[in-house]
């Protein structure tokens, strides 16, 4: 697959006006972030596997083309590592309807919006909403909720025999991910394990109130020394069946 098949702005105008003429009427907007991931990953991880998996899910799909990933996006909770970058909800929510109005413009019918990073889910469910009122004329999609995917990585970590919570932020399911697509955006000499445990709903809560840091000094949920490039390519095309999936039950398609 090249990118500039399914991703929009390595297009010129007249080729993504013929394509969305010709039927590609369905535009993918992943939200990511700028944020910590630990030791051994940049702060660009989010991004990276957000821009993949939306270009998985615009293959599989067929008629659908990948937007500019959004970030940063909704971090507060890893503010205190140097680096990180956090939006206002408001300025978080603008963006997103401007990408919307624009290309609502241009021709596009049908609007998947997903996240590669945790702390948007909760704000996007609600933007879709309001979305669909706004623009009553187009459909929207939400992809994948926060609980759908910790179900992935509960899969893969019973998949490759990985001890529970060893693929949460930064852990093995990120750090395999980024294996596979920007090793070089990866140092595995520093790969260091931080909270390794269930994510129950008491340590997701204190997560977002508190801060990552009151979690784990490293930034890190789960292990990363495990992880493998083969992983993370599983892992993607598995998120990816996700949110086709997810949209077709979305749209009744």
């Amino acid at each position: 697959m090249k990118t500039n098949d399914y991703l929009l702005e390595q297009m010129d105008w007249p080729t993504i006006k013929e394509k969305v003429e010709n039927g590609m009427d369905t535009v993918i907007i992943c939200t990511a972030s700028v944020e910590q991931h630990g030791y051994h990953l940049s702060e660009l991880t989010d991004t990276l596997i957000g821009q993949a998996a939306g270009l998985l899910v615009a293959e599989k799909l067929g008629n659908a083309l990948l937007a500019p990933v959004i970030r940063p996006g909704l971090s507060e909770h890893h503010i205190p590592m140097a680096g990180s970058i956090t939006l206002r909800p408001e300025v978080y929510r603008g963006v997103i309807e401007d990408y919307v109005t624009s290309y609502k413009k241009h021709g596009f019918k049908k609007v998947i919006l997903f996240s590669s990073h945790g702390g948007n889910f909760n704000e996007n469910e609600r933007i879709v909403i309001s979305l669909q009122k706004m623009h009553s004329d187009m459909q929207f999609s939400s992809a994948l909720s926060l609980m759908q995917l910790m179900g992935l990585m509960s899969q893969f970590e019973k998949r490759f025999g990985l001890a529970e919570g060893s693929c949460g932020h930064g852990g093995a399911m990120e750090t395999s991910v980024m294996l596979h697509i920007a090793p070089d955006q990866v140092d595995m000499n520093k790969a260091v394990p931080g909270y390794v445990g269930p994510m129950t709903e008491d340590v997701l809560n204190k997560l977002f109130e508190i801060g990552i840091s009151g979690i784990t000094e490293v930034g890190i949920l789960g292990d990363p020394r495990q992880a493998k490039a083969e992983w993370g390519e599983y892992f993607l095309d598995l998120l990816s069946d996700e949110i086709v999936k997810s949209f077709y039950k979305d749209l009744s398609i």
